[in-house]
């Protein structure tokens, strides 16, 4: 069994029994890691438990196999280390959270460091503790995500012939933008304004965040196999299908 000492924040979190959890962090310097969290949950008579909260950011300290695999780790030491109380002091914050806490554990791998974009998931869970409006972060963390795992598309071309006018429609079964003339082959394509082809190219402006949010999510939607559970509590469907 190898030791390992990580900074940590927590994605996820299951009652595993009475006293322990099971644990999805996100660690800086080794990526995703499951752990089983024994005893988390038991108190003492000078300390009241209440488990590994959801996007506690701290230390931890994980026995792992060499092999890992597909086994859980065993989590031996935590401490929290960042208070984010100000996430669940206003309910778009703690969607907002949730929801990057969720598409982060979707789609990345066990065991596969991403530590840039631990650094940004930190950054943007500290953002948001604070935030008078939450789109700007996440559609920010959802880019970064996406170029971490390789899956951030093309916003400035057309996929399919190269042309940099006429881009109407974005297609995540093709990797980006398609133009006005290749448009109508593809089955599986979503409009998109031009407005919010802007903020998706950088040029983001408050009103543009909704639609650079809703194309962000459809393509992170497909990745994933399914819509994200916290999308509608981030934009409502209605208002994703305003078209800007």
């Amino acid at each position: 069994m190898a030791t390992i000492a990580d900074s940590a924040v927590v994605l996820r979190r299951l009652d595993y029994s009475e006293t322990s959890q099971i644990i999805v962090f996100f660690t800086r310097q080794h990526g995703k890691v499951r752990a089983i969290g024994k005893g988390v949950k038991r108190g003492t008579k000078t300390r009241f438990a209440v488990g590994i909260d959801l996007l506690d950011v701290g230390e931890i300290v994980v026995s792992a196999r060499q092999e890992r695999g597909e086994s859980l780790a065993t989590v031996t030491e935590w401490k929290a280390t960042c208070s984010l109380s100000g996430l669940r002091e206003k309910l778009f914050r703690i969607h907002g959270a949730q929801y990057v806490a969720e598409i982060t554990g979707q789609l990345t791998e066990d065991w596969d460091p991403h530590v840039d974009l631990y650094d940004a998931l930190v950054s943007a869970l500290v953002e948001l503790s604070e935030a008078s409006e939450a789109l700007g972060t996440i559609v920010r963390y959802q880019r970064r995500l996406l170029e971490a795992v390789g899956s951030l598309p093309r916003f400035d071309v057309c996929v399919l012939c190269g042309r940099a006018e006429d881009l109407t429609h974005f297609s995540s079964f093709e990797g980006g933008m398609v133009c006005r003339h290749c448009e109508p082959m593809q089955v599986e394509k979503l409009e998109v304004s031009p407005v919010t082809r802007r903020a998706l190219n950088g040029e983001a402006e408050p009103s543009s965040f909704v639609g650079a949010f809703g194309v962000l999510n459809y393509h992170i939607s497909h990745l994933m196999g399914r819509e994200p559970v916290l999308a509608d509590k981030v934009v409502s469907p209605d208002r994703r299908r305003i078209v800007e």
